[in-house]
């Protein structure tokens, strides 16, 4: 099946859109300017603003297209979705264009009520993935009733953002396992291992 063509517009936005990734992954969201984005991308400084009104607008789009929704399984298993669920919101966070983007996008947000915003949206979508395999747990049995979910999605993510942000070292899958193992025998989760 041939893709459909874009129109004008919709290659002038994706070129405005790629160009601003590029930038704020290479010098950050403070350092990238629309003067910089209409000489990266070719496009006139009045059509971007045509597109986008302000940089902020720019960049959140911008964010928006790097985003991916992680698959999240439902093995029957606590433990291995928990696994594909953080492996998946790594890969989705951490990799690839969002992954360059992430610490500007972190450091721009202290200051930038509008991208702080997106930030904490993603994050809280993010959360929901991990908080819906915990709840299916609990629904299923294989947690308490009375588990502190929100504090068992903190405990699951802390290190590995840790890892990430703070270390500035990749999150590995054997990280993300040894994570999950850790948090549920803390819990006194009996999980068999594969």
């Amino acid at each position: 099946m041939i893709a459909p063509l874009l129109s004008r517009a919709e290659r002038v936005r994706e070129q405005v859109l790629d160009a601003t990734v590029a930038l704020v992954a290479e010098v950050g969201v403070e350092r990238t300017s629309i003067d910089e984005v209409a000489s990266r991308s070719g496009v006139a400084k009045s059509t971007i603003y045509r597109h986008f009104p302000s940089k902020q607008v720019l960049v959140i789009e911008a964010v928006h297209t790097c985003m991916s929704i992680p698959t999240v399984t439902d093995s029957g298993s606590l433990r291995d979705d928990l696994i594909s669920c953080f492996s998946g919101m790594t890969r989705a966070t951490y990799e690839g264009k969002l992954g360059s983007m992430q610490l500007s996008l972190m450091d721009a947000a202290q200051r930038d009520p509008e991208l702080g915003r997106l930030l904490r949206a993603q994050t809280d979508q993010k959360r929901r993935f991990a908080t819906a395999v915990l709840e299916r747990a609990v629904a299923a049995g294989d947690l308490p009733a009375d588990v502190d979910i929100e504090l068992l999605v903190t405990l699951l993510s802390g290190p590995l953002v840790y890892t990430k942000l703070v270390r500035l070292q990749p999150v590995t899958n054997e990280l993300i396992v040894a994570v999950v193992d850790t948090v549920l025998a803390g819990i006194g989760v009996r999980q068999s291992v594969d």
